[in-house]
């Protein structure tokens, strides 16, 4: 009983004595619900209409009380993390002090109820405050009737958030002190801990990059943010507002909380009472620490130096052993405050240096072999392609769903994936053989030679996904190989943008060609449909071969109408994207030539007074600028029969070419002139002799 008392009433103490903070932590969380909630809702009452996205005065202001008090407001997410960080602190402070910590230690109170005891302070310290703050901003939230039950749903997500991770970085910020024995060391310590997930993943992402050629970014399904409780609670609030699923990371928030929990009562029940004058409280600790925490921030530091140096290995090795030199003294002076016993050759000194040569070491001789990596073919379920020069020439109805490279590599699968496999096989043999890093020269220069970027997913019958990347030169077999996965129907229906466009999502639709932009198509009876369904086939049965050899002579600009979300302010009414048309589409040319908007096949001769040609050249190790100004009638037909615009052609095998610039001067002289760009063909060689004997410095 008489210990139940004097933990009471050590409570109570404990609270009266961090007043301070409590009232610091009401002000601070104040500001941020209460206070941003009414200036934000008065200025959204006082807002006219239209209202973003087409919402209702009543929905606009639930929307904006939803940002203040949702688990995705980051301003509430940082203050969080914050206080944490002082609670713990200000806390467990008297550990820093040898009367105190004799005080403290001498009670009658088991370790483990004291630790449970100054713990719980803390937590009651941010608790009350936040949660009084979260009430008022749902009573401001009230009186301007914008809540509801989807708000009191977010305000209590954002409760269970903010005491959970609040928890675990305040259990990390324990942990800190405990194992330290000066405020100094303790900072440094909190940082460590909050810091060293993100860097060690960092170190090794980057050491990826740097080695390995076939490397896909961005397909590591963003387990970077798990490394630390505050880039995981952070990293939770911008899901919660981009509407991901968040329980993966309250989960994992609960699970750090219960570990650094049991963790600090351990550390806390063979902390020594007399480690308030050392840098860190266990002697045994200080070699482990050492060796585990020096090496990712050496590695970054060499990475970061050696990149001024064109990524060489040699200064990346140089960097490693001077830095590690430097750091190690750095780390042994902070622990004994002695310069001479610093710069003395220590064990754990060479264990780093060991250690930090073999991973260079492994990864340069890739020993995993990671960029050698094929498996057999009948290992393999299914496999994706992404070309750059393909996917990304086209714009996607909304319909469309995630269209960017991560998403076409996870979902777009293609069962007949041989020619993709041989395409792979290439991709192998060539790193094997060259591999990016040997074709780098003295000068830090690449080759210049024309790659095909591609990008492989293996979906394996084990359920595992691999993913490479490939940058092959382009050679006409790379070329061949591209054109068979093309016209495979299975990779193109993903590809094609006509696939997902519903006819009646049309809002409008716009023309753009040789003849500059047209008027917007009068899509009434049908002609709307009748035209997409006619340009849906054609661009559907165009073959790879047929992108190499014709013009695009024009695009169509379609807009669609988009669903209007009162929760997403930027939305707009509708969306646009463009379709190229090529020159053999001769029923939609058609089309549009009797819906008023013509797109010929070329520029007539008549309607130009002059095309300029002009061009970079390297020659003798200096640039020199070539220009001809052709008005010769004969000249002009030929340069004008090679015309094309660029929207939608495919860079692969392209004959275009993007060296020569094109402008077109019409004979009107209120219409301006136009860029375009030159298809190669024997016909251009005299035309391009001639520019070629045109130098200017």
């Amino acid at each position: 009983m008489t210990s139940r008392n004097y933990l009471l009433k050590n409570i109570m103490g404990n609270l009266r004595r961090n007043l301070w903070l409590t009232a610091l932590f009401f002000l601070a969380f104040f500001a941020a619900g209460p206070v941003c909630a009414l200036v934000s809702l008065d200025t959204a009452k006082h807002t006219t209409a239209p209202y973003p996205s087409g919402a209702t005065l009543e929905e606009f202001l639930r929307w904006t009380l939803w940002n203040t008090v949702s688990p995705g407001n980051l301003l509430t997410a940082f203050l969080v993390v914050v206080c944490a960080a002082l609670a713990a602190f200000a806390g467990f402070f008297y550990l820093y002090s040898q009367e105190k910590t004799d005080f403290y230690h001498s009670l009658p109170v088991r370790r483990e109820k004291l630790f449970a005891l100054q713990y719980s302070c803390g937590f009651l310290t941010f608790i009350c405050p936040y949660l009084l703050n979260i009430l008022i901003t749902l009573l401001v939230g009230g009186v301007y009737g914008a809540l509801d039950a989807g708000n009191l749903k977010a305000a209590g997500l954002q409760a269970a958030f903010a005491a959970v991770f609040f928890l675990a970085v305040y259990g990390a910020g324990i942990l800190a002190v405990l194992l330290t024995g000066n405020l100094f060391a303790g900072i440094l310590g909190f940082g460590a801990f909050i810091a060293y997930g993100p860097i060690l993943y960092l170190t090794y992402t980057r050491l990826n990059y740097r080695f390995f050629d076939t490397l896909v970014p961005d397909m590591g399904g963003g387990i970077g943010g798990f490394f630390s409780p505050a880039t995981a609670y952070l990293q939770a609030a911008d899901d919660y507002g981009a509407g991901k699923p968040v329980t993966v990371y309250l989960i994992y928030g609960i699970l750090l909380t219960g570990l650094l929990f049991g963790a600090g009562i351990l550390v806390y029940r063979k902390r020594p009472s007399e480690s308030f004058h050392k840098t860190i409280a266990f002697k045994k600790l200080e070699p482990v620490i050492k060796v585990c925490g020096l090496p990712p921030v050496i590695l970054l530091a060499a990475m970061f130096f050696s990149g001024s140096m064109y990524d060489s290995f040699f200064w990346l090795v140089a960097g490693v052993l001077v830095l590690t030199l430097i750091f190690s003294a750095i780390y042994d002076f902070l622990c004994t405050m002695d310069i001479r016993s610093a710069l003395k050759p220590r064990i754990s000194t060479g264990v780093i240096l060991a250690g930090l040569l073999l991973i260079l070491g492994g990864y340069r001789m890739d020993i995993t072999g990671f960029d050698r990596y094929l498996p057999r073919e009948d290992k393999i379920a299914t496999m994706s392609v992404y070309f750059s020069s393909i996917n990304g020439q086209f714009g996607y109805p909304k319909g469309a769903g995630d269209t960017s490279l991560s998403a076409v590599l996870r979902e777009k699968k293609v069962e007949a994936f041989q020619d993709i496999y041989a395409l792979a096989q290439k991709g192998v043999e060539y790193y094997e053989k060259e591999g990016s890093h040997e074709q780098e020269n003295s000068t830090g220069t690449w080759d210049p030679q024309v790659q095909v970027s591609c990008y492989i997913g293996y979906h394996l019958k084990s359920g595992r996904n691999v993913y490479r990347m490939y940058n092959l030169p382009e050679t006409e077999e790379v070329v061949e190989n591209v054109g068979k996965i093309y016209d495979n129907w299975e990779y193109r229906k993903d590809v094609l943008p006509t696939s997902y466009i519903d006819p009646a999502n049309i809002q409008g639709i716009y023309t753009g060609s040789f003849l500059e932009t047209g008027e917007p198509l009068d899509l009434s009876q049908d002609s709307g449909e009748t035209l997409l369904q006619t340009y849906k086939g054609e661009l559907e049965n165009l073959t790879f071969a047929q992108t190499r050899e014709e013009k695009v002579t024009g695009y169509m600009e379609i807009q669609e109408e988009t669903r209007k979300d009162p929760s997403v302010y930027w939305s707009n009414d509708y969306i646009s994207y463009y379709v190229p048309v090529y020159e053999s589409f001769e029923k939609t040319r058609k089309l549009l030539e009797e819906m008023g908007n013509p797109m010929p096949d070329e520029i007539s001769p008549e309607e130009v007074e002059s095309v300029t040609l002009s061009r970079y050249v390297s020659k003798d190790m200096t640039e020199l600028y070539q220009e001809k100004v052709f008005r010769d009638q004969g000249e002009l037909e030929k340069i004008l029969g090679q015309l094309t615009l660029t929207e939608g052609r495919y860079s692969v095998g392209s004959p275009v070419d993007y060296d020569v610039n094109v402008t077109v001067q019409w004979k009107d002289r209120e219409k301006a002139p136009v860029s375009m760009y030159l298809m190669e063909n024997d016909r251009l060689s005299d035309i391009l002799s001639q520019l070629e004997q045109q130098n200017t410095d």
